[in-house]
């Protein structure tokens, strides 16, 4: 149970660190940061398919279906998240991304058979909503134009790749027919370095000078954002309960920003703060929000607290 533990919060660290990762590895050039990244990714998970797979890889047609819809979460959800994190602090972003959940949810209710949106979904959604506008609108309106000139397109970029990465999700869960895991993340990234490469061959042979922050930080998402992160969620998943796995979504998105905060000079204030609060209890509401029944409210709103 120890190394379940270790391996759980080792899975938070990953993904609080990985939108400061993120920014900082495409600061000189933001696709050379993704293309580099996924590359590293593809060649790493090779021997993994080769030692730890039982199952012979698959290019059967309804097959192919599965991994096109796996690589949809890298190429329209992680490209446009990498362009997206040069426009706004790395805390934002991850706000932002933090609400795939809620997002999954929808897609999920009009695509897959006996998923239905409940009222406290629905309730969640809205005070997350809300929580994003306390933090975005003051700094559209008034403070951060000069600092941050492109937020308004950072904003509808992080929310288009959002929506792409929810989707990608419900649509492999509605074709996968039970492929291993470590199948689907080794085409999507295959998939997705070939888009690159095709995009931009020159990425290969013509790579800028790139800072040293850089290339660690590409080299960390590709190590361990990517491919050790995959391995260590997927461990946790069989071995911890949905609500355990729940707070995770709840935790990262705090230690970013705070993450952000710290190591890279990011704004934080009562402004921002309150605005994350509220996104926090929105996916609590969102994720838990079931278990809270007329019985157990009352039981809370008559319990004496002083």
């Amino acid at each position: 149970m120890q190394i379940t533990w270790i391996a759980y919060f080792s899975v938070v660290l990953i993904w609080a660190t990985t939108p400061l990762a993120i920014q900082w590895s495409g600061q000189t050039d933001w696709f050379i940061g993704i293309s580099a990244r996924i590359l590293i990714s593809a060649i790493l998970i090779i021997p993994v398919i080769l030692w730890f797979s039982r199952q012979r890889f698959s290019l059967a047609p309804r097959d192919l279906k599965v991994y096109f819809s796996a690589s949809l979460g890298i190429l329209g959800g992680m490209t446009p998240m990498y362009y997206a994190a040069q426009t706004m602090p790395s805390g934002w972003m991850s706000l932002i991304f933090g609400l795939t959940p809620i997002l999954t949810g929808f897609f999920a209710s009009f695509l897959l058979d006996g998923f239905k949106m409940s009222f406290s979904k629905y309730v969640g959604s809205l005070v997350s909503l809300m929580g994003l506008m306390v933090i975005f609108y003051p700094q559209l309106a008034f403070d951060s134009l000069d600092r941050y000139p492109q937020l308004g397109l950072g904003i509808a970029l992080a929310a288009f790749a959002a929506l792409n990465h929810s989707l990608s999700t419900v649509l492999v869960k509605k074709t996968n027919h039970g492929l291993p895991n470590t199948h689907l993340v080794a085409a999507a990234v295959w998939i997705s370095s070939l888009c690159y490469l095709l995009f931009q061959p020159s990425y290969l042979t013509e790579l800028p000078l790139l800072p040293t922050q850089s290339l660690l930080a590409i080299a960390y998402l590709g190590i361990f954002g990517s491919l050790v992160g995959y391995i260590l969620y997927y461990y946790v998943l069989k071995r911890m309960d949905a609500i355990r796995l729940g707070l995770i979504t709840l935790i990262a998105p705090v230690m970013a920003i705070l993450i952000g905060y710290y190591f890279n000079n990011e704004p934080l204030n009562i402004s921002i703060a309150s605005g994350v609060g509220l996104v926090i209890i929105g996916l609590i509401l969102f994720e838990f929000g079931h278990h809270l029944t007329q019985e157990n409210f009352r039981l809370l709103m008559g319990r004496r607290f002083f």
